[in-house]
């Protein structure tokens, strides 16, 4: 009855979300893979990366269990194996279920991990990512997985308070909150925290998103507004390799997101 009230009240969106799925099916089904996967390869060749041995090496440290989530682990591992690219000191901002911070203590075995989340009791952490009513839960797993390894450090940190941070270092991976004026005062700090020729990686980026539908949490235009200012002024260079190349999640032009990799000027 809700649904049959709201069709007749808004029947625009009705007709909006019918074309979007004819447009949607239309790329899907046009969508060639391949191209993508070369022109991914060629990103990685200019950030003189080996995407194809990256690749090899990263399905080493998966199992059958779990795959691939996106292309930032491909990035991961074709860095851990240039002998170019020297990385004693990496901070993730944004833990999320520990499987990331697992992931990099695998491919960085020497190097030291500091991986930081919001502490347990802030609204943003209990009411994101559909955690709020298995939040016990999901700190277990989330704590058990993080204790594997020992070059793991995890803090209970609001990403703002990074400001005062002084350590430094080679590799930061930005995953917290995606939109302003969070994720805008996460590029600026590590900026400050990143070590000369070190890499700073930001997750999520949009290109085409829409202010009106932005969020704090996920979907935001802002990591790329943030990025294109601070290039503008010769503060950094940035480039941008696709999250995803699968179809399903790659075939809108203007929904893809990407990653970029960021160096400071």
């Amino acid at each position: 009855m809700k649904i049959t009230i709201r069709n007749i009240i808004q029947p625009q969106k009705i007709i909006l979300k019918f074309f979007e799925k004819i447009i949607f099916y239309y790329n899907l089904k046009k969508y060639n893979q391949n191209i993508f996967e070369k022109k991914q390869n060629n990103f990685f060749a200019s950030l003189k990366l080996n995407r194809k041995k990256g690749i090899e090496n990263l399905n080493s440290f998966l199992d059958t269990k779990n795959k691939m989530s996106s292309e930032h682990e491909v990035l991961f591992s074709s860095i851990s194996i240039n002998s170019n690219k020297l990385i004693n000191n990496i901070l993730e901002i944004g833990t999320y279920d520990g499987c990331n911070a697992l992931l990099l203590s695998k491919l960085f075995p020497n190097s030291k991990i500091d991986t930081i989340d919001l502490p347990e009791d802030e609204p943003d952490f209990i009411n994101s990512y559909s955690r709020k009513n298995i939040i016990k839960k999901f700190i277990k797993e989330r704590n058990r997985k993080l204790s594997k390894k020992k070059n793991i450090k995890f803090s209970e940190l609001n990403s703002l308070k990074l400001l005062n941070h002084k350590k430094k270092y080679d590799l930061i991976w930005i995953d917290g909150c995606h939109g302003y004026p969070i994720v805008c005062i996460d590029i600026i700090n590590s900026l400050n925290l990143i070590n000369h020729k070190g890499i700073i990686i930001c997750d999520d980026i949009y290109l085409n998103y829409n202010h009106f539908n932005s969020d704090k949490m996920y979907h935001s235009i802002a990591s790329y507004e943030t990025l294109n200012e601070l290039q503008k002024n010769n503060l950094i260079k940035y480039k941008l390799i696709y999250k995803r190349l699968d179809p399903k999640n790659n075939c809108i032009a203007n929904k893809r997101k990407y990653i970029a990799i960021v160096k400071k000027i």
